[in-house]
């Protein structure tokens, strides 16, 4: 591992360093630049108050257009008018007649947003039955056509968002048409989102002359606006205006061009200044010395910037690493870049990583020795060799007896009482585990008679198999109990070997399970990642033994092994069991 701490040098150091490198370096090159300093200083100057003045006029027009976006917002609030314009957005086009209620309601808001705002030429909702509403009722029409409005496409692409239209042509108005700067956007209902009309304003050049007109660099700057379709706003002329090609005359090196983006309404301005002013003005700048010192600040940040990338890499993956980690990879190790705190801090997240690693590892090792200390305890509870004693005894009276039946039953039953004490071997063959399941099906079929018949289909190759021990008799005992109805039943156990997989299937031919109790059953056991309903304590207790061994295989194996209640649709119950196929000489 590279050796951080032998070569440390702090971030703090190499920017010192590198500042010191920035700004002295200049001041030593300031003989050298004392023949550029005119012509550099008119230029820099100039693009600097350029771009102030765009920054100025593009935060007062952001507020302007918010202000405006919260006009053509009004009407949301406004119930009656939302329900003005629900009723009149499927009525037939063209054949409209505006109520007295209506036009109130319409005109009272209208009236509420422009008091005061003399910049507005008019305000207009359309409805979408061609009724027109607005504050101007003796000078526009009382409806509208489809055709004669194209602004409507761009409010349309908006999808609700506030849209700004460069000077266009208003043919709702009585008369001549009128060429108008607007803003407008498609009013939707809030709740099903459908399209109920639009809002627009007309504004006068005096909404832009009093945000734009009073800030100017030279007395022959020009100042432009552009919409996000880079169509011309400003200046309004009155007149169709050209787009932002109309400036290719203009960006020659006799002007001096600085642009500027508004968020709020994506307008860009363009700011054109002409460096025959420039050199005018710039013959009133102070001394030389300032210029050199506000020019060695400027390279010294710009520096700054074009190295930052370098400093946060380090950073940055780091970060990528931990949220790797937060996903729950522990394998992957943060590369260490540098020799400073952000080398410390990478190396000490990996040892962290590590040690994470080992506890989940210890931490799930320790939940499997706790499953198998309470296996134990279990199994140690009895007294096996008085047990098998007893057994023995009662066997040899059956037999004596010439009760060979019972004799059969009480061996199984030993057999089975020595096979579950045994708590020395964890894992077994699946044939040691079938003979089990054996002898309890025989002690079981004693005790039913006729109404129990059970078979085993296992192919003799997968018998060598090694299985956990006691994980195939609480499934038949779990299949008998549930199963037992009024008819017979049949209990069938299969083996199959599946993608180098062990599949163990114990089906019956019972009442089956409904779909809200196998819900219930996966959600108990954990097979399902949504949290298990509430259920009865006694439904719990009879589902502790499946949960014991899906939770069993899941520790042993992980995913996707375990065990799994297949839907059988009302034709029994199919329950199966999944693990790794190992061979008896791999254990």
């Amino acid at each position: 591992m590279l050796d951080i701490r032998s070569r440390f040098v702090s971030i703090r150091t190499k920017f010192l360093v590198l500042f010191a490198l920035l700004i002295t370096l200049p001041f030593m090159l300031s003989g050298f630049l004392t023949y550029w300093k005119y012509s550099s200083n008119v230029e820099r100057d100039a693009q600097a108050y350029s771009e102030q003045i765009a920054e100025q006029v593009a935060i007062n027009l952001r507020q302007y257009v918010k202000e405006m976006d919260r006009i053509t917002l009004a009407l949301y609030y406004d119930s009656e008018v939302m329900r003005i314009l629900d009723r009149r957005k499927a009525s037939e086009q063209g054949r409209n007649y505006l109520t007295v209620g209506e036009l109130t309601a319409m005109n009272q808001l209208i009236s509420s947003v422009i008091i005061e705002r003399t910049e507005l030429e008019g305000v207009f909702i359309f409805a979408l039955d061609g009724s027109l509403f607005s504050n101007l009722q003796e000078t526009i029409r009382t409806s509208w056509e489809p055709e004669s409005n194209d602004w409507m496409a761009l409010a349309k692409r908006k999808n609700g968002g506030l849209a700004i239209i460069p000077p266009l042509e208003g043919r709702y108005y009585l008369g001549p048409p009128r060429v108008v700067l607007s803003l407008a956007r498609l009013i939707k209902d809030p709740f099903t989102t459908e399209d109920l009309g639009y809002m627009k304003i007309d504004l006068t050049s005096a909404g832009f002359e009093k945000i734009i007109s009073s800030v100017r660099v030279t007395p022959n700057s020009k100042l432009y606006v552009f919409n996000e379709e880079l169509q011309q706003l400003y200046p309004f002329t009155g007149q169709a205006p050209n787009g932002y090609g109309a400036l290719a005359d203009e960006r020659s090196d006799q002007w001096i061009v600085s642009e500027r983006e508004v968020d709020y309404g994506n307008l860009r301005i363009v700011s054109v200044v002409p460096r025959e002013d420039v050199l005018a003005d710039a013959r009133q700048l102070t001394s030389f010395t300032l210029w050199i010192s506000a020019a060695a600040l400027l390279l010294a940040y710009l520096a700054a910037v074009l190295t930052s990338n370098a400093f946060v890499k380090p950073i940055n993956h780091l970060l990528k690493r931990m949220r790797r980690v937060q996903t729950g990879d522990f394998q992957g190790r943060a590369e260490v870049y540098s020799r400073d705190e952000v080398g410390l801090l990478t190396e000490g997240f990996n040892h962290m990583v590590s040690r994470l690693d080992l506890m989940i590892k210890d931490m799930y090792e320790l939940r499997l020795r706790e499953k198998d200390s309470e296996l134990s305890a279990l199994q140690s509870q009895i007294n096996p060799h008085f047990l098998y004693n007893t057994l023995e005894s009662i066997s040899m009276f059956a037999h004596k007896e010439k009760n060979e039946e019972l004799s059969r039953v009480i061996t199984s039953l030993g057999r089975l009482l020595r096979y579950t004490v045994n708590n020395k071997e964890r894992f077994v063959t699946l044939a040691e585990e079938l003979a089990f399941v054996d002898h309890y099906l025989s002690i079981q079929s004693f005790r039913l008679e006729e109404r129990l018949s059970t078979e085993m289909l296992s192919d003799f190759s997968h018998e060598p198999a090694i299985v956990p021990k006691l994980i195939l008799q609480p499934l038949v005992e779990n299949a008998i109990e549930h199963g037992l109805g009024a008819a017979p039943l049949k209990l069938t156990l299969l083996t199959k070997i599946i993608d180098q997989d062990l599949f163990v299937f114990v089906m019956d031919n019972g009442k089956g399970i409904s779909p809200e109790r196998k819900r219930e059953i996966e959600g108990s056991i954990g097979r399902t990642p949504a949290q298990s309903p509430e259920i009865g304590a006694d439904k719990a207790t009879k589902g502790f033994a499946l949960r014991n061994i899906h939770q069993r295989l899941l520790l042993l194996y992980g995913e996707p092994y375990g065990l799994t209640i297949e839907d059988t649709r009302g034709r029994g119950t199919s329950v199966y069991v999944r693990i790794p196929f190992r061979w008896e000489e791999a254990e």
